[in-house]
């Protein structure tokens, strides 16, 4: 299987497509409501993005942010498809570190879902999508064999 030729550490690559905060419902002194999961609103094209977790809140200790989903619908989608929505992959992420996630390219594009854990008191997450240039290690090798036949063919028909 080939693997994507990619421009990661160009600034302009990457554009932040969400950023938001959000802290757990204080119920009583000790008890609160777990923070709810944040539904992206949109849909993703890219497969490759960057995802950050932070919490102002949590102890040292602690390493796990949450989960991440990449979810499709089957089908066509809408009320009239009976077909489900599904998730694809579920990547864990890392409290207060960034981390690079290359989802499955199942579909043109997807949704996601992240499922922050029940002890967080508060979590800001940033997702950056990779809009970069992507070229294929297989296509780049076709287009030499080609070109190398090419090469061959034309020193074949020289008389």
């Amino acid at each position: 299987m080939s693997q994507p030729v990619l421009n990661l550490q160009s600034q302009g690559s990457w554009v932040q497509v969400y950023n938001e905060y959000r802290a757990a419902t204080v119920v009583v002194d000790s008890s609160f409501t777990p923070i709810p999961a944040f539904e992206l609103g949109f849909l993703f094209e890219s497969h490759i993005l960057a995802v950050r977790c932070l919490s102002n809140s949590a102890k040292p200790t602690w390493r796990f942010a949450g989960k991440l989903d990449q979810r499709f619908q089957l089908g066509t989608g809408g009320a009239a498809s009976p077909l489900p929505v599904v998730n694809a992959s579920s990547r864990t992420v890392r409290l207060n570190k960034s981390a690079l996630f290359q989802f499955q390219h199942l579909t043109s594009n997807y949704q996601l879902v992240f499922e922050p854990a029940h002890w967080l008191k508060d979590v800001q997450l940033t997702v950056w999508e990779y809009r970069g240039p992507v070229s294929d290690t297989t296509e780049e090798k076709i287009d030499l064999v080609l070109d190398a036949t090419d090469r061959i063919e034309e020193r074949l028909a020289a008389p």
